[in-house]
């Protein structure tokens, strides 16, 4: 089984319901975590996961809390050698050669997926220059049993710390050929609330702080999207 992991808070006037759309025909189940929402993004996510409620508030005060609260959701349903997506609501995962997920994931000789990250910094392009050029990621994994997050308050990753351990372990499919669209630098306003936002919440201590501002650089360099699937 291929099971989504997504976790979100008032998602739902930027791209929540076309993600899910999307990723509804691409996995088994999506079990999605509502870290406390004033919005209707809840509602909208019922409409194609199983959602929870986190007890309080929590991205802004302890990220690796809601990561470990959304995996033990997310324990509810999987089992040992399943597949986990882990997914934001602003993203969209895409093969290449147009292949399905499933095809894809039937095929690896590994137990973590490499997926290609890009980053749209307008409806049709992507940033190439300085920590945005597209880069690899991990958030295709099998499931293990108790999977735990770094106890930080903000940049713990999407995937439990076992993950690591897998790669290396050198159990590793670079080549997969996945790629993950990244949304949410696609509106001025995202960028500059982003950009706020790390400023205040991190400011250097989780990440560099000069790529914090690059979030807002006037003439960032920017490549079409071209055949990847939009």
């Amino acid at each position: 089984m291929i099971i989504a992991q997504m976790i979100g808070r008032n998602e739902s006037s930027r791209f929540l319901e076309d993600v899910l759309q999307r990723l509804s025909t691409q996995v088994d189940k999506i079990i999605f975590t509502d870290d406390c929402s004033t919005d209707d993004t809840a509602e909208i996510a019922a409409k194609y996961a199983e959602v929870f409620q986190t007890p309080e508030q929590l991205f802004n005060v302890h990220e690796g809390k809601l990561r470990a609260f959304a995996w033990g959701n997310l324990e509810k349903f999987a089992s040992v050698g399943d597949w986990v997506v882990a997914i934001d609501c602003d993203e969209k995962l895409y093969h290449s050669d147009d292949a399905s997920i499933r095809d894809v994931l039937n095929t690896s000789p590994f137990d973590v997926v490499n997926v290609r990250f890009y980053h749209m910094w307008n409806e049709t392009q992507y940033r190439v220059d300085k920590l945005w050029t597209p880069n690899n990621s991990t958030r295709i994994f099998r499931y293990v049993e108790n999977g735990g997050f770094k106890n930080r308050q903000l940049a713990c990753g999407s995937e439990p710390t076992y993950v690591a351990d897998m790669i290396a372990r050198k159990n590793y499919w670079v080549d997969s050929k996945l790629i993950m669209q990244h949304l949410g630098y696609i509106r001025d306003e995202d960028k500059i609330s982003k950009h706020q936002r790390y400023s205040q919440l991190d400011g250097g201590a989780f990440h560099q702080l000069d790529h914090i501002n690059s979030i807002i650089d006037e003439k960032p360099v920017l490549i079409n999207w071209g055949s990847f699937g939009i």
